[in-house]
């Protein structure tokens, strides 16, 4: 149950920076209805029709949500309505989760071990610009110093393997 918990609370996690607080509304209202009008959720959320749709349509954009439309009993409009399709959630998510682990390898790729810095005013640079500049500072004219500890290339490699493992589970339960 506990794992649930901590899936649910990573998906509003993305969703929110994804797609702003008005999607995480949105999502949640979504997730108490098998299907929902857009006017029900503007009336049941107290949100402006735009804000709403909006939402949706960010929601939509990363495969969280879909919707159909049925024509109103004047026949002159549609009604949407819109539902969070679960089983495919889980592959876009899934998906979602390799395109960043594609980007962190590659950023990790890129990565240098060690780096020089100037003490004066912090500027940083490779092995590669350090020697064009005469390991000096461009800005300060201050001598750079050797720093071998990345502490970025650590965070990456540790961001690579935990996303890693949860791509190697979530393709075990799919």
């Amino acid at each position: 149950m506990a794992e649930k918990k901590d899936y649910l609370k990573e998906l509003l996690e993305f969703i929110k920076n994804a797609t702003g607080e008005d999607g995480v509304k949105v999502f949640k209202e979504l997730m108490r209805y098998e299907d929902i009008s857009e006017e029900q959720l503007v009336e049941v959320l107290g949100m402006k029709p735009n804000d709403v749709r909006r939402a949706l349509y960010k929601l939509e954009k990363y495969g969280l949500v879909k919707n159909y439309k049925i024509r109103s009993e004047d026949e002159n409009t549609y009604i949407y309505y819109w539902y969070i399709d679960r089983e495919m959630l889980n592959r876009n998510l899934l998906k979602i989760k390799k395109d960043v682990l594609s980007k962190l390898k590659r950023k990790l790729e890129t990565e240098e071990d060690e780096y020089f810095y100037c003490p004066t005013c912090g500027m940083q640079f490779t092995y590669e610009e350090a020697m064009a500049n005469e390991f000096t500072c461009p800005r300060c004219g201050e001598g750079l110093e050797l720093v071998e500890d990345n502490t970025k290339k650590r965070l990456l490699t540790k961001l690579v393997k935990r996303l890693e493992e949860e791509i190697k589970h979530e393709e075990s339960v799919l």
